[in-house]
């Protein structure tokens, strides 16, 4: 397993300090309460005093990587000795084969769109994990139109069916100002298939604006309908790029149990844009790639994001992730996460191979 954990410091611990900052690390994240040097002591399996267990917790705050959080309590790691965590100790265990089946069982039945996948992907992480998912779905400039049709299904309701040329079918309902005959939209389709053929979703929308600009619009209604048709289809495109599932989990965790800290969690759900640049990343690194506080765009909480891209014809197309406390089992999200990646790629695979 490859891990991209963004930056590294250049810290080098000896051998007792390693331990002292691991033990402190795993205590921590067990219990959530600031770790003392008795406990360390105990749990490090150091033949050393508490006293020269103290000595050394002291060394590994005046190099950033512990705090102590109030006058005489124990210690807890910093965003760095997280980082360093991860970096240079972290050890993640292989998944049980009853973990591997729960998670095989979320993506049953088979999708057969891209959007279920996602959401059995995002559904399933969350539930396992006990954290929030999130999946970054591909990307619209990724896929190629190979088909488009129009059908209706009664008063102002129609479906949209988009084909890529790799073989995904997207479903998009729309309502129009009018009704259309079905013979109407399958002269739209065939005017939209000829325009629009082996085009990204992007070039498509960038298309149909300027053609809706063009004079030629106003003296030609089919061309108008058409064109004002698939840029309603293709307006909700930017909405579906990130699935969230679970965010009500963050309220099994102490750290987020201010209220202003669950709002700017929240608010990044809400605005998406965020969270989508940070999974983005991940369709240019390979592994998995943690971001811990303060790296990401929230450093007002302490939060952390492990990501890992899924893939199509060896191609990155989207990314899932988990989000928790600082404190997170990174060794039980890390396999999670990666487990249920490469299961998403396995899935993609089978679409893009033809039957025989």
């Amino acid at each position: 397993m490859k891990i991209g954990t963004g930056r590294r410091s250049g810290i080098m611990l000896g051998e007792r300090e390693s331990q002292v900052l691991n033990t402190v690390i795993v205590q921590y994240i067990n219990t959530g309460e600031p770790v003392g040097s008795r406990t360390v002591a105990k749990h490090s399996g150091l033949s050393l005093s508490p006293a020269t267990i103290r000595n050394i917790m002291l060394d590994l705050e005046e190099k950033g990587l512990l705090r102590q959080p109030h006058h005489s309590a124990g210690r807890i790691p910093t965003p760095e000795g997280f980082r360093y965590y991860v970096d240079h100790m972290l050890a993640s265990p292989n998944l049980q084969v009853s973990v591997r089946r729960r998670i095989e069982g979320g993506f049953s039945p088979p999708a057969a769109e891209m959007h279920d996948l996602v959401r059995q992907a995002s559904r399933v992480l969350a539930q396992v994990s006990g954290h929030p998912a999130i999946v970054r779905a591909p990307r619209p400039a990724i896929s190629l139109i190979r088909h488009i049709q129009f059908i209706t299904i009664g008063g102002d309701q129609i479906l949209t069916v988009l084909v890529s040329t790799d073989g995904v079918v997207q479903n998009r309902f729309i309502k129009t100002n009018e009704p259309f005959t079905q013979e109407q939209l399958d002269k739209f389709s065939r005017y939209l298939n000829d325009l629009l053929k082996n085009l990204s979703l992007v070039e498509a929308r960038q298309l149909v604006l300027s053609q809706l600009a063009a004079e030629k619009v106003l003296f030609d209604l089919m061309v108008s309908q058409s064109l004002t048709l698939i840029y309603k289809a293709l307006q909700g495109e930017a909405d579906e790029e990130l699935y969230v599932e679970g965010t009500s989990q963050l309220l099994d965790y102490p750290e987020f149990a201010d209220i202003d800290k669950i709002r700017a969690l929240l608010r990044a759900f809400e605005e998406k844009q965020q969270l989508i640049k940070l999974l983005d990343q991940s369709l240019a690194s390979t592994g998995v790639k943690i971001f811990i506080s303060p790296e990401t765009p929230f450093p007002e909480v302490e939060w952390s994001l492990v990501t890992s891209n899924f893939q199509r014809d060896q191609e990155p197309i989207g990314a899932l992730g988990v989000i928790g406390p600082m404190r997170m089992d990174y060794g039980r999200v890390i396999p999670l996460v990666e487990f249920t990646a490469n299961l998403m790629s396995g899935i993609l695979k089978k679409w893009s191979t033809p039957p025989a």
